[in-house]
């Protein structure tokens, strides 16, 4: 049984804070004043802990959302086509993001914590805790639009009628607010508080907004001291992380593979929202299966056929098949029906742990085909409707023994920062510095190896030797691609470093594939296809040119209307016209709508 002390807390507060404490049975309820709130510390707890619940990420909008603004998955196509996301915004990440009533609560909390007369050590854990929420929020916003209305302090209706600030002021003080927010918490929390923020998280959050502040997108000048200063705040995150306990767990899927205290509250996890059913909980589980097994929620996080490729092999090597013993790798083609179209077959084993191809073993308790194998070809699904539309499912984040009548009853916590993120942060930010190739080479090394790549002869886990620093940087982002898949955070990178704008990118269109059955098969009903496919074997036959007997593929664009053009004004988004006409005093951003705020000063 999960041990969720914030979301008790925060049921707590919502339902009028009754319960059994003995400090509240003593009192009428209806009249708390905000007196007594910060004279004592069950109520300003729970004061705290609601702010901890307007203010945290979530699974549906913060992130499968963003997932499919990328090459990750299908959608985004109003961030990808020129002319079509406005400066009213669009869906997904691109759309309004305005947590002032999440900022005006932390703002009320730390202007009166101090006021009561609570112990210094409780004052300044809650403080600290706030001013990380507040951090949080504020960097969420830079991100979007660069500098926003820095309100710190609670203020009437008319106040709040501020400008913008500059985006250098607005990151200076969210890196106070995290740096004085680690100077208090602790590096851990007693069980009873589990999901708290820590002095870690604190660190590593900073570490993070000085990696996007170094970027391109912030940094068109390619100032490399502020490479150095995002250096040295992950390197002292991850020092002190690993002093408080934390690392990488001996699984890449030990965080998410069932959603007990023992995967969420892991050394992996440093900065998470939790989720506790009936409390509060996600349909990411259910939108992730296919229809068959979800009850009505579907289409989440469907691979391209982009991600699928991107892969490396079980070495570490670019993915590909020497067909012809030459030693030199073809690249894999799904059109063709001998080894360049077996993809899945030997590779890194992070692939098998987050896609499921036509034919693959899905093993959901409650899966109907024989060998629990999942069937993506045309007419494969039962004739659903909502079937894949990339050809692939993701397993990534499932339960599979959670059965189809309790899948929306999900509660897994959303991992916002771990461990690997801190460790690939710092690589980048070193790559970046340059000097630095063994620490990069290392922190790479020991993701590949806890992913289970092999270290081959010479010790490299597949990566290039003597690496220059463009293609350590490659190297960094092409990790983070794999390794941080689906987690939320492709479409951020892509956009921190301006990778739309890149050659490669300019004209591009994810792709797809589509599966139906051979000419020989093609008469066969599914459940007579399935059996005849598991007949001598199912694993056997996928992964031979077998399977070609069976199946044929065809390759199409996803984007076949538009290919991706991101306007040079993406990477800023406008603020949107309702804000605008209630506060005369903010300005557009440069780019949208004769916009005049400039977001890189």
């Amino acid at each position: 049984m999960k041990s969720k002390y914030i979301l008790t807390a925060i049921l707590f507060v919502e339902f009028g804070l009754a319960g059994c404490n003995d400090v509240l049975d003593k009192k009428n309820l209806n009249a708390v004043t905000a007196e007594q709130t910060w004279n004592d510390e069950t109520l300003a707890t729970a004061f705290l802990d609601k702010c901890y619940k307007d203010n945290l990420p979530d699974w549906d909008a913060d992130v499968v959302q963003a997932n499919q603004y990328s090459d990750e998955a299908r959608g985004g196509e109003d961030f990808f086509y020129a002319g079509q996301l406005t400066s009213e915004g669009g869906g997904g990440p691109t759309s309004e993001y305005w947590p002032y009533d999440g900022i005006y609560k932390l703002n009320v909390l730390l202007d009166n914590i101090n006021t009561g007369n609570l112990s210094e050590d409780i004052r300044k854990k809650i403080e600290a805790q706030a001013l990380f929420l507040r951090a949080y929020r504020y960097f969420e916003l830079v991100k979007r639009y660069g500098g926003v209305p820095l309100i710190l302090s609670v203020q009437d209706r008319k106040e709040t009628e501020v400008p913008r600030e500059k985006t250098s002021v607005c990151i200076n003080q969210i890196i106070t607010d995290l740096q004085n927010a680690a100077n208090v918490l602790p590096g851990s929390w007693g069980s009873a508080d589990a999901g708290r923020i820590t002095r870690g998280a604190a660190l590593a959050l900073k570490g993070r907004v000085l990696l996007f502040y170094a970027s391109k997108q912030f940094n068109r000048n390619e100032d490399k001291s502020r490479w150095q200063m995002a250096y040295e705040a992950n390197l002292a995150a991850k020092k002190q992380l690993e002093k408080d306990g934390y690392g990488l767990n001996e699984t890449y899927d030990g965080t998410w593979k069932d959603n007990s205290d023992a995967c969420e509250l892991s050394k992996e996890v440093i900065f998470s929202s939790r989720y506790s059913y009936p409390a509060r909980y996600t349909d990411i589980n259910a939108g992730i299966r296919p229809l068959d097994y979800s009850q009505g929620k579907t289409g989440w996080n469907q691979p391209t056929l982009d991600i699928v490729l991107a892969y490396p092999m079980a070495d570490g090597t670019t993915p590909g098949v020497d067909i012809d013993g030459d030693g030199v790798k073809e690249a894999f083609d799904p059109t063709a029906t001998d080894a360049r179209g077996l993809f899945w077959i030997g590779r890194d084993p992070r692939f098998y742990k987050t896609i499921v191809t036509n034919g693959m073993v899905y093993p959901l308790v409650d899966n109907q085909y024989p060998e629990q194998r999942q069937y993506t070809y045309k007419g494969g699904e039962v004739e659903i409707a909502n079937s894949t539309k990339t050809g692939f499912y993701s397993c990534k984040f499932i339960n599979y023994s959670v059965p189809k009548v309790d899948v929306r009853k999900y509660d897994l916590d959303w991992v916002e920062i771990r461990y690997a993120e801190v460790l690939l942060n710092l690589a980048e930010c070193a790559a970046e510095v340059g000097n630095k190739e063994d620490e990069v080479y290392k922190i790479l090394k020991d993701i590949r190896k806890r992913a289970g790549i092999t270290a081959n002869e010479d010790g490299l886990y597949g990566l290039k030797a003597n690496m220059k620093q463009k293609e350590l940087i490659d190297a960094v982002l092409f990790e983070r691609r794999i390794e941080l898949a689906y987690e939320g955070k492709r479409f951020w990178d892509m956009r921190r470093r301006m990778m739309f704008s890149e050659p490669e990118y300019k004209g591009y269109a994810r792709e797809v594939i589509e599966i139906s059955l051979t000419e020989s098969k093609k008469n066969l009903a599914l459940s007579d296809l399935v059996k005849d496919f598991a007949a001598g074997g199912g694993e056997a036959k996928l992964n031979s040119i077998t399977y070609f007997d069976y199946f044929k593929t065809i390759v199409t664009k996803l984007d076949n209307k538009f290919q991706w053009d991101v306007e040079d004004n993406h990477y800023f988004f406008a603020l949107p016209k309702k804000h605008l006409e209630q506060n005369p005093k903010l300005e557009q951003t440069k780019g949208w709508n004769d916009g005049t705020f400039d977001p890189l000063l």
